[in-house]
């Protein structure tokens, strides 16, 4: 885990507590936070788990099957967009991804660091691997928050409903309303129903940080799934922004695509059937996640 602020230590702790590794290692560049989190975690799982948890370096992760990167500065309450992070965080993502190249071993790459696309493809492209091996945690998180929206509307549980978000982790996030299901059966929904849906869902991060300053146990959450399934190889579908080679006609960025996931990471990428309305805010974004990497430099 590098990066041990409140985001990073949440998800350390709930790697720990669903007892998904033996050996947690946490690493900040403020060595006393990542100390104190360590030790706080392994006193928490004495009585629960067998896991070695400890803080350490770079020197100290060779062999690990994930690498969880959180480090960053954090969106904040006045932040309109997490693109506003963009320039500070890139340099911090390069800094990192140089320190992971001399790593040995075959591990995934789990990306949060806002802007999130972006910085999953300057993770990949300033390490070198597998573009299956470097994937960016957001769109279990945005799907998470759309399963809430429809099931508070429809009066249901969200774990009845099967509903994913794809493309660009921000503005441009598509809810895949073609795809909606409740029981296994399909949603239908007005235009005006999905232009309400889609508000919500974009104020829904925003409500959060205005409350409480950030938002951290549904990342952190959504993202331990996708640790789950990669630890487990359980080949699950998610949605995981990925670095794509002529998929959906895209290349030279990374953006949130339903995928199969497993012990290898990324197992397969799934091209889906998008409506017209759904394939134009799909591109849109990824319009803009072009543009927004050759600002930091392809």
């Amino acid at each position: 885990m590098i990066g041990t602020g409140n985001l990073g230590s949440c998800i350390a702790y709930e790697i720990a507590n669903r007892g998904l590794v033996d050996e947690l290692v946490l690493i900040d560049i403020y060595r006393e936070l990542a100390e104190g989190n360590a030790a706080d975690i392994a006193q928490a799982m004495a009585l629960r788990r067998n896991v070695k948890v400890v803080a350490g370096d770079y020197k100290d992760i060779d062999g690990s099957k994930v690498i969880v990167v959180t480090a960053g500065k954090p969106r904040t309450p006045d932040m309109k967009s997490r693109m506003e992070l963009l320039r500070i965080n890139a340099k911090i993502i390069a800094n990192v991804a140089s320190s992971l190249k001399r790593v040995k071993g075959n591990p995934v790459i789990v990306t949060l660091t806002n802007p999130v696309d972006v910085m999953n493809y300057v993770m990949w492209k300033s390490t070198g691997f597998n573009r299956r091996k470097v994937l960016g945690s957001a769109g279990m998180l945005d799907s998470a928050r759309f399963r809430t929206v429809l099931a508070k509307r429809l009066g249901a549980q969200p774990n009845n409903i099967e509903a994913y978000v794809i493309g660009e982790h921000g503005a441009n996030q598509v809810p895949v309303f073609s795809r909606a299901k409740i029981k296994g059966q399909k949603i239908r929904f007005t235009r005006e129903e999905r232009l309400q849906i889609l508000e919500e869902l974009k104020q829904s991060a925003l409500e959060v940080i205005s409350k409480k300053g950030a938002t951290i146990f549904a990342p952190a959450n959504n993202t331990v799934n996708m640790i789950q399934m990669i630890m487990k190889d359980e080949k699950k579908t998610a949605v995981c922004s990925t670095v794509l080679n002529g998929e959906y006609g895209l290349n030279g960025l990374s953006i949130g695509v339903p995928v199969v996931l497993g012990g290898n990471g990324v197992e397969k990428i799934l091209e889906w059937d998008l409506d017209k309305e759904e394939k134009a805010a799909f591109y849109n974004g990824a319009k803009n996640l072009k543009e927004a990497v050759k600002t930091v430099g392809e």
